[in-house]
């Protein structure tokens, strides 16, 4: 699914990998935010999808854009997840699920796969959802950056 209209997004408070409160808009205060909801730390899709945006880091860097990896899990275990993979962007933790629910990135099954692109006005200019067993290639999601006159 892609969203073709541009939508002004809802702000959430989510937790970092050190347990402190972030307002999600202050992600894409001074650069475009690629949100990544996926399912879960440690499993094999989600860390091929986000290992491949570390490794592709410079590239989103170049276009001033920024990766939020989020997911309901705790913030305890996005802190291994970070370590264990070395993730120079945050992961942050959605403990009620209402940050997933208001971007209707949650599913009956957890959390939904999906990837948003945020400008700094705070409004949506791109949405992507696959299936759990898919993921959204690095470059897809810069192409999609691109596209939407954002680098």
């Amino acid at each position: 699914m892609t969203s073709p209209a541009p939508a002004q997004v809802v702000d959430c408070e989510l937790f970092d990998n050190h347990g402190r409160s972030v307002k999600l808009s202050s992600m894409w205060a001074d650069r475009t935010a690629v949100l990544v909801f996926y399912p879960g730390d440690f499993t094999s899709v989600c860390t091929a999808q986000l290992c491949e945006y570390r490794n592709r880091w410079q590239d989103f860097t170049k276009l001033n854009v920024t990766i939020v990896g989020i997911n309901p899990e705790p913030w305890q275990k996005h802190a291994q997840f970070i370590g264990a993979h070395d993730f120079p962007f945050p992961i942050l933790s959605d403990p009620t699920g209402t940050c997933c629910k208001n971007f209707h990135a949650k599913a009956w099954w957890g959390t939904r796969r999906m990837v948003v692109v945020i400008d700094r006005n705070g409004v949506e200019r791109w949405r992507k959802s696959v299936m759990p067993l898919s993921r959204q290639s690095a470059d897809d999601v810069l192409a999609a950056v691109k596209a939407a006159n954002l680098a």
